[in-house]
């Protein structure tokens, strides 16, 4: 193995965090600031969708009442209106489950957070040790912090894997809740234009 295939030193591996630390902390805030914004606005989706339900229950109930519901044309309106309510429904559901993922994220960046800072303190640990105690040599450091990394590692690594599988679900789920709410609302606006 030549010296350009050697893997980084200790003091290169800390340097290269460092560069990157600041860096990274702003890209994981602005994911986070994105889920934090369509979380907020699948909440009002969700409220809007729920709204919309019962109106159009409402709606469905005083058509039944007052009219032959055997009729063809009561029938039609019913049916519309039925599909109208299966994609607010549908909405409603993918609003719902968005934000629950959501929240599962914000769990996973939080113990992320923590074992970061966790990581954090026991290299600050393990430099401040070194410093008041000399004699420590820098092999004995090496294999402190491996034998810390190794432990915490896993466990973060898990984290950071399901959070990055969840963030696009939690995307894809948010897109659809907004489709069907769409498509409810065009069917709406097809339906009364026909009635017109």
């Amino acid at each position: 193995m030549s010296n350009n295939d050697a893997p980084l030193s200790r003091e290169q591996m800390k340097q290269f965090e460092a560069g990157i630390k600041e860096p990274y902390k702003e890209h994981e805030d602005e994911k986070r600031r994105s889920l934090e914004i369509s979380s907020g606005f699948l909440d009002k989706l969700a409220a809007l969708s729920a709204g919309s339900m019962a109106a159009s229950a409402s709606i469905t109930l005083a058509i039944v009442v007052r009219s032959d519901v055997h009729s063809g044309a009561t029938r039609t309106v019913i049916h519309d209106l039925l599909l109208i309510v299966g994609f607010l429904w549908a909405s409603l559901m993918l609003a719902i489950l968005h934000n629950f993922l959501a929240a599962q994220v914000a769990k996973l960046d939080a113990a992320i957070s923590a074992s970061q800072f966790q990581w954090t303190l026991m290299s600050h640990t393990l430099s401040l040790t070194k410093e008041t105690m000399p004699t420590i040599d820098d092999a004995t450091m090496e294999r402190a912090e491996n034998l810390l990394r190794e432990q915490a590692s896993p466990k973060e690594s898990r984290h950071v894997k399901w959070r990055e599988l969840l963030y696009p679900t939690v995307n894809w789920i948010g897109r659809f809740a907004m489709l069907t709410f769409v498509i409810a609302f065009t069917l709406v606006m097809f339906y009364l234009h026909q009635l017109w």
